[in-house]
């Protein structure tokens, strides 16, 4: 009973983790993008609703990805804040398009190579914020609002 008692407690100590990464720093309103949307997840039908993601020009060939409240699985014990640094993009007038591959994405200010980043694809546009990509053999699609 005791055991159960302990792994019930631990368990409800997880399910209250969430691993911070810091909020990025916006200089130019001009350069950052937000959106609340659903990431799917196409092998298991996982969807995390009303996702936010920001996205900073980092300059004028790179930009940042940050995700907020992550989760993969129903049964994920934690959500984290996740950031995609240093991908490349294209901006052609209020449409910018973006592309990257094999980026290892931190959370917390950790590397976690086990999730690296493959074949990500997305674009911004007037009124929304659309990515696709692969987590270490995970793949996911977001589709999200832009907030005016």
């Amino acid at each position: 009973m005791k055991k159960i008692l302990t792994l019930i407690a631990l368990v409800s100590v997880l399910s209250a983790c969430h691993i911070t990464s810091k909020e990025p720093e916006v200089k130019d309103q001009e350069t950052a993008y937000e959106a609340y949307g659903v990431l799917t997840i196409p092998t298991s039908g996982f969807t995390k609703e009303n996702l936010r993601t920001k996205v900073i020009l980092v300059d004028d060939e790179l930009l940042d990805i940050y995700m907020f409240e992550v989760k993969f699985a129903t049964m994920m014990p934690v959500t984290i804040d996740m950031v995609i640094r240093n991908v490349s993009y294209t901006k052609s007038g209020s449409m910018i398009e973006f592309h990257g591959d094999s980026i290892v994405p931190t959370a917390g200010d950790k590397p976690y190579e086990k999730y690296i980043v493959t074949d990500l694809k997305g674009s911004i546009s007037a009124d929304s914020l659309c990515l696709s990509n692969n987590y270490g053999e995970t793949p996911s699609v977001y589709a999200g609002k832009l907030v005016k």
